[in-house]
């Protein structure tokens, strides 16, 4: 790291990587297992563009388990303390469960966590909870059989994945759902979603349709805002904020008056929280990313035989950092920024 460079202590004793050039900390990573998925959601791979002759990356390119374990190890000692596995769809993964197993071994205090659609995730909950897995979040768009396929790209059933939850959440694992709303597709389920969610005692939280990548046709009158969501959502009962456990959470977190219960928004587009931002992402494929909006990656696979010299190079890259797309969304600076597709970095 550059002498004199601020540093701040971690729980480990370590010392963790410098502040970037906005004084965010690394604090999560971001761990893809692979690009494949078996949905063809709207705001990420949409169906007309990723149709059945799309092929995804060969196996032998991926991170091998023992290159995933050598980067989360490696981001724990920069001072990561949250890690969650995505893709793609990351329950595609053949060696997913051993995976976690290893990650797990690295640090007890981990907080280890996994997003999925839930669609082969009942058979395998228990699985991933023995393994040390502590969270999934389960992407809904829809309680609607027909809205939900419509936003998925592929024909779902809700109730399943509703049932998925459920299993989830019985094998000892935190849940929450998440729910992208685009409007005129899927904002006539909000109620739906979260009337749902609260008969469940799920934690629910919706996402602001957001301009990742370049392929999803994204617009901004296609933005439902978390504003306009919860003036929805007061049909219920009053929604009362809830101060941040993190200041790096992304979600912003709203309680219901009747029942107590969470429900949270991530209003990327409406309210950035690029200030607060303490993640980094890594492909499939080994690229370091470290925002959501990037441009490009940085090829990590030939230092993974360097240790040291890898440590070294991702405290520096992140001291460098200096991303805050969100907020320029809008400006002709923003505009001229072409993003890395989603399904590519890993959400």
């Amino acid at each position: 790291m550059t002498s004199g460079a601020k540093t701040k202590p971690v729980p480990n004793g370590k010392v963790s990587a410098s502040a970037d050039q906005r004084e965010r900390y690394l604090r999560d990573l971001r761990l893809s297992l692979t690009d494949r998925c078996n949905l063809r959601c709207q705001y990420c791979m949409p169906e007309d563009i990723f149709g059945e002759r799309f092929r995804f990356t060969q196996r032998k390119d991926l991170l091998t388990p023992e290159q995933l374990v050598l980067l989360a190890r490696t981001f724990v000692e920069l001072g990561v303390e949250k890690i969650r596995l995505t893709g793609g769809e990351p329950l595609l993964r053949p060696e997913l469960i051993e995976i976690i197993a290893a990650i797990r071994n690295v640090s007890a205090e981990l907080d280890l966590a996994l997003t999925t659609n839930g669609l082969q995730l009942p058979p395998r909950a228990s699985a991933l909870y023995r393994a040390g897995l502590d969270r999934v979040n389960i992407s809904l768009d829809g309680i609607n059989a027909d809205v939900a396929s419509k936003m998925a790209g592929r024909k779902i059933n809700p109730g399943q994945i509703l049932e998925a939850a459920e299993a989830a959440r019985s094998a000892g694992l935190g849940v929450k759902l998440n729910a992208v709303i685009k409007k005129g597709v899927n904002d006539s389920e909000i109620i739906p979603l979260a009337h749902a969610c609260r008969e469940r005692g799920f934690v629910l939280r919706f996402i602001e349709y957001m301009d990742v990548g370049s392929v999803n046709g994204w617009s901004p009158s296609d933005v439902v805002s978390g504003k306009q969501i919860r003036e929805t959502l007061n049909v219920f009962s009053d929604l009362t904020a809830l101060s941040p456990i993190n200041p790096s959470d992304v979600a912003r977190s709203y309680r219901y008056e009747d029942n107590g219960l969470e429900v949270g928004f991530i209003e990327s587009v409406s309210r950035p929280f690029c200030g607060g931002c303490t993640r980094a992402r890594i492909s499939a494929t080994g690229e370091l990313f470290t925002c959501l909006f990037s441009q490009s990656g940085t090829p990590l696979k030939p230092l993974l035989s360097q240790p040291e010299r890898l440590r070294a190079h991702l405290a520096q890259r992140w001291q460098a950092r200096d991303d805050h797309y969100s907020e320029l969304r809008g400006t002709s600076a923003g505009s001229m920024i072409r993003h890395e597709e989603m399904w590519r970095l890993g959400g």
